[in-house]
């Protein structure tokens, strides 16, 4: 007798089905009472398609489970992920959700999957159950006569010499070799300028500037905000002035501040105002309002704007 596809899908099944009540008998001493169960979200799938297999434990209050996190057993299908099925407010581990894949055409059969149980507080050994198998209807992508992949086919080729497409190709040469040209050039000035060494300016503009996007302030992180804001501060006359700012107390360094000809008067005075409201804010545990963050954030860019270091090309200007 000749079994058609359909007639061996329903062999299947029924086959499945029986297999599946004798596999919700435990493999160990114990007699189970609660049942494993296997859902997946379709029978019938495309080659490649993903499966979503469930393995659930239906009434099993009372026992500890252990559902595997890759199955030792699946067949002809491979395993892309898995992740645990979790209920109640106690996040209960009840079973897990795997993820398969095949890439084989006609009727297959998912392989139970062993799940370890015992009861809870009990201390004895772990006990076996198996879910019950899966049937699942694996058709191809391709229709009718494209029963397979096909051979490339060999090159064609154009005849004649047309002088258009002479034409084409030499326009296409030039216009690659133009690109080619623009971007070598393009990638040399992109190289020269990494190797040039950024400008204390140019650290202590990028560091404001991401500082002010982060919003500390606004979120009520004053005191790390000022912080930040003094750091940026401190390093950017370490690196333009090679003043020892970062290590040095604010009087020590308003101190060596006095006597130093590198920074003008109105300078000086700026920066003994902005460090003496940091430390307030940072020691003190002085409040700033609003008004007041904002104006030490622009105090910090104006010592940076107009003292920066100005290039010669800016000179010759």
């Amino acid at each position: 007798m000749v079994l058609t596809k359909r007639k061996m899908f329903i062999f299947a099944v029924l086959a499945a089905m029986a297999v599946g009540l004798m596999a919700g008998e435990a493999c160990g001493d114990e007699e189970l009472v609660f049942n494993i169960t296997s859902k997946v979200d379709r029978s019938k799938v495309n080659i490649g398609d993903p499966i979503k297999l469930e393995i659930k434990a239906e009434g099993a209050s009372g026992y500890k489970l252990v559902f595997p996190e890759k199955p030792q057993e699946l067949g002809e299908f491979s395993l892309m992920r898995s992740r645990p099925i979790e209920e109640g407010r106690a996040e209960r581990i009840v079973g897990r959700e795997y993820v398969l894949g095949i890439y084989t055409t006609g009727l297959h059969v998912i392989p139970p999957v062993e799940v370890m149980y015992r009861s809870e507080g009990s201390g004895g050994d772990w006990l076996k159950a198996k879910s019950p198998q899966v049937p699942m209807d694996v058709r191809s992508l391709l229709t009718g006569d494209d029963t397979d992949i096909k051979d490339l086919k060999g090159l064609a080729f154009l005849g004649g010499g047309s002088p258009g497409l002479l034409l084409f190709l030499i326009v296409l040469v030039l216009v690659g070799a133009a690109a080619w040209f623009f971007w070598k050039r393009r990638w040399q000035h992109i190289e020269q300028a990494q190797m040039r060494e950024r400008t204390a300016y140019e650290i202590a503009h990028e560091e404001l500037s991401r500082l002010k996007a982060m919003d500390l302030a606004g979120k009520g992180r004053v005191k790390e905000y000022y912080t930040r804001l003094s750091d940026i501060v401190r390093r950017y006359l370490e690196k333009r002035f090679s003043y020892r700012a970062p290590e040095m107390t604010t009087e020590e360094f308003l101190r060596e501040l006095k006597t130093s000809p590198l920074i003008q008067n109105e300078h000086k005075e700026l920066l003994k105002d902005f460090l003496s409201k940091c430390d307030m804010v940072k020691f003190a545990k002085y409040g700033p309002t609003p008004i007041e963050t904002i104006d030490s954030f622009k105090a910090a860019e104006k010592l940076v704007e107009q003292t920066r270091e100005v290039e010669k090309e800016e000179v010759e200007a």
